[in-house]
């Protein structure tokens, strides 16, 4: 059952009332994006929803019983004068600015005589995780998966083997990323599978670690760092975008999941859950 206001209530039964969907989408690093398919802007408790952004088009919403996954799918398309921190929607779409992000779909419902009047309040439709992007030209499409979609997931949990089974930064790991997190600029001589830049860490401290673009025609790519060596980032896939010089870039450390990093890198050995002591097959009798 679904909550509502007793204004809406009372537009619901008077049966004269315009509506609009209103959509919210928030990055997995907290930016927040709010858009509506109504013709003017909407303010809807103190939050501007933009009219002039991608357009965005669904599908009916799939809910089901049990512990099966409920699912929405939509279609989002723009043009290359719709920008995102100063980043065309389309480029951070492909830099996958959008991965993992979270979907809200609420309606909003308005007095047809005043029909910005956004006092009623609104009705949450479906909430989720991106998932499963298939991209074109003009735009992607995109599978919202339900919360109960983390209840996928492996039986049996802990598995005896030598490495970590945590990753670094989660909840197991309990380490908190943003206080590892080392601010850097793009310097001369970087190219698209290296990045040139000065860090107060030693040398292999960021290998396996991974780094972000926080401004640019990059903003919000992400790659993993093959190999740190001193004043430069090696990257596993290069970028589709050369860089220039001065973009900020945010570079978090990484994890060999052994034993010796967890304990002299990270002082976190109590969180380790690797077992590095169980004998090989081929020595086990």
């Amino acid at each position: 059952m679904r909550a509502a206001s007793a204004k809406l209530i009372q537009l619901l039964d008077a049966n004269q009332f315009v509506m609009a969907d209103l959509y919210t989408l928030t990055t997995i690093l907290g930016k927040v994006y709010r858009f509506t398919n109504y013709d003017l802007d909407l303010t809807v408790a103190g939050q501007l929803y933009r009219a002039d952004g991608p357009i965005i088009s669904r599908d009916g919403i799939k809910q089901t019983t049990g512990i099966e996954v409920s699912s929405l799918n939509i279609e989002i398309k723009v043009n290359d004068t719709v920008l995102l921190d100063g980043v065309p929607f389309i480029q951070l779409l492909h830099n996958g600015g959008l991965d993992g992000a979270r979907f809200k779909l609420e309606r909003i419902f308005m007095d047809w005589q005043t029909p910005t009047d956004t006092s009623a309040g609104t009705i949450k439709l479906f909430e989720g995780r991106l998932v499963e992007p298939e991209f074109h030209r003009t735009g992607a499409s995109f599978e919202v998966a339900s919360d109960t979609e983390v209840l996928n997931v492996q039986m049996p949990r802990n598995l005896y083997q030598p490495g970590c089974l945590n990753t670094l930064f989660d909840s197991g790991c309990g380490l908190v990323r943003a206080a590892y997190a080392e601010l850097a600029t793009v310097e001369i001589n970087t190219v698209a599978n290296r990045i040139q830049c000065s860090l107060n860490h030693a040398q292999g401290y960021f290998t396996q670690g991974v780094v972000e673009f926080l401004s640019g025609i990059n903003t919000g790519v992400k790659r993993t760092i093959r190999l740190h060596e001193s004043g430069a980032l090696h990257l596993t896939l290069p970028l589709h975008q050369l860089p220039a010089v001065g973009d900020q870039i945010r570079v978090y450390p990484g994890c060999d999941k052994r034993m010796d990093t967890c304990t002299n890198r990270f002082n976190n050995l109590s969180n380790f859950r690797g077992f590095p002591f169980v004998p090989v097959p081929e020595t086990a009798v």
